[in-house]
């Protein structure tokens, strides 16, 4: 993608950076209102236009199994791994110290069909972009909050009270955080600044994982973090997606070879709903909570999360098919949270 192109994706010209890891999408003029859309309604609210078939935001009549929200009809296959920007796991960085860096900007999204909200995001993309480390190696972490708002980054784990990223950082400001990687796991990340429910809800999160010495075994990865979206602003979700799309992976699958690891980094990072939950259909899988040893605390088919709890789970698919993944609280399914892992 030349520089042309890329600032075409960012917004000259009418265009969006799409929500999701690197999905960008054009949205069209005037943004509306995905509540008061013709012909849409949610739960408490009267279409100006009576269509049955019609129930909530991002729907676009009729259902796909499962689901009743839909992505943005923009998106396709590859959507999720442009601009070098993925849920495919990146290596650790060489060396004994390595620099990153997050960039808070606030833009417009597309959350799913002609839905758009008023995202709050590390460097454009929701979740921000996966941070990979080795235990024990020292990252520099660059902030800068290009916003109107005061935000931060937080990191969970272990690491000085005095980089913890609990403090506001100003607008136009910046600040360098020294983190030592630890524990081995998955970590969310996330800004910190209160209202802490506000600013996560509008997709300030990301995922960091540390590896142990000498790494995991080989497999496949992938990152699904869970979380919601609060249109309205009512403390309340009206739509739930993986990785920031509501119903991407319902149209368009992870597909994995049969026979080989899969290893998925999962994290609840849903705000104004206590537990959410992950079910794959057709395999059981070994979890290792927070990640944080090497030995599977458990060999089960579903686990349940509470906010911003984070498990590893491995399994291996032995058979070609179409596996079904999603919450057991069937409203998040129904309202985007449903998706596929296809064995080929």
């Amino acid at each position: 993608m030349n520089r042309k192109d890329f600032l075409r994706w960012l917004g000259i010209g009418g265009a969006g950076l799409a929500a999701g890891t690197g999905i960008a999408g054009i949205t069209s003029g005037k943004k509306e209102d995905p509540l008061c859309r013709t012909g849409s309604s949610v739960p408490g609210q009267t279409s100006s236009t009576p269509n049955p078939s019609i129930r909530l935001p991002g729907s676009i009549g009729g259902n796909s199994y499962g689901s009743m929200i839909h992505p943005p009809m923009f998106a396709d296959a590859a959507s999720l791994s442009r601009m070098e920007l993925n849920t495919t796991i990146p290596q650790a960085p060489s060396g004994p110290k390595f620099r990153s860096e997050v960039n808070i900007i606030e833009m417009p999204l597309t959350v799913a069909h002609n839905t758009v909200v008023d995202a709050w995001t590390f460097d454009g993309v929701v979740p921000g972009k996966v941070i990979r480390a080795r235990l024990g190696q020292e990252m520099e972490l660059t902030f800068r909050n290009h916003s109107n708002h005061p935000h931060s980054v937080h990191f969970h784990g272990t690491h000085d009270p005095g980089q913890d990223g609990w403090e506001p950082i100003a607008p136009g400001a910046e600040r360098i955080y020294k983190i030592t990687a630890g524990p081995i796991g998955f970590h969310p990340y996330h800004c910190h600044v209160p209202p802490l429910a506000s600013h996560m809800s509008k997709g300030l999160y990301g995922g960091f994982i540390v590896d142990p010495p000498g790494g995991r075994p080989p497999a496949l990865e992938f990152m699904l973090i869970l979380a919601g979206w609060d249109l309205n602003e009512t403390g309340r979700n009206d739509i739930y997606a993986w990785n920031g799309i509501a119903g991407y992976y319902d149209r368009f699958p992870i597909k994995v070879p049969v026979g080989k690891k899969v290893r998925l980094y999962i994290a609840n990072m849903t705000e104004h709903d206590p537990i959410a939950s992950f079910h794959l259909h057709s395999q059981t899988f070994d979890v290792y909570r927070t990640g944080t040893k090497l030995v599977p605390d458990e060999h089960t088919d579903v686990i349940t999360l509470g906010q911003t709890e984070r498990a590893i789970v491995e399994f291996t698919l032995t058979k070609r098919g179409r596996y079904m993944f999603h919450p057991h609280q069937t409203h998040m399914a129904d309202r985007g949270a449903m998706g596929w892992i296809v064995a080929v």
